[in-house]
């Protein structure tokens, strides 16, 4: 299944938002929920915040350029949400601690590979 791609942060109040580059079908959206996980893809320079319904993950993909922004925004915020359809958005339990947990670990580790270490480096000593 293709992952749901984020293409703009933005806040609100004491909020963060990601928005999709698509909004979902209305029945896909209400059957989603957070898992409060957050995995690395090193290939795609991506993070992958992690959804699910009752049968199967879906990846939401989070690219390189919103990083910085991101990393920024969660210095002041603490919740994080996925605007999934206009008006429409799910709370990401667990994503800051997931997103900084990351950071401190890819940064300065070999096994991410050479580019996903280089891109986090950028953004922590920005």
């Amino acid at each position: 299944m293709k992952p749901i791609e984020i293409n703009q942060v933005s806040t609100k109040e004491d909020k963060i938002i990601l928005h999709t580059s698509q909004p979902l079908l209305k029945e896909e959206a209400s059957t989603l929920k957070a898992a409060g996980r957050m995995l690395a893809d090193s290939d795609q320079l991506s993070f992958i915040y992690l959804l699910e319904d009752d049968q199967r993950y879906r990846h939401v993909s989070i690219p390189e350029f919103l990083w910085t922004e991101l990393y920024s925004e969660l210095k002041e915020k603490e919740n994080v949400y996925i605007e999934l359809l206009p008006d429409e958005e799910l709370h990401c339990n667990s994503f800051k601690d997931e997103f900084q947990y990351l950071l401190e670990n890819i940064q300065d580790n070999s096994n991410y590979g050479d580019k996903m270490v280089e891109a986090v480096g950028r953004i922590i000593t920005k």
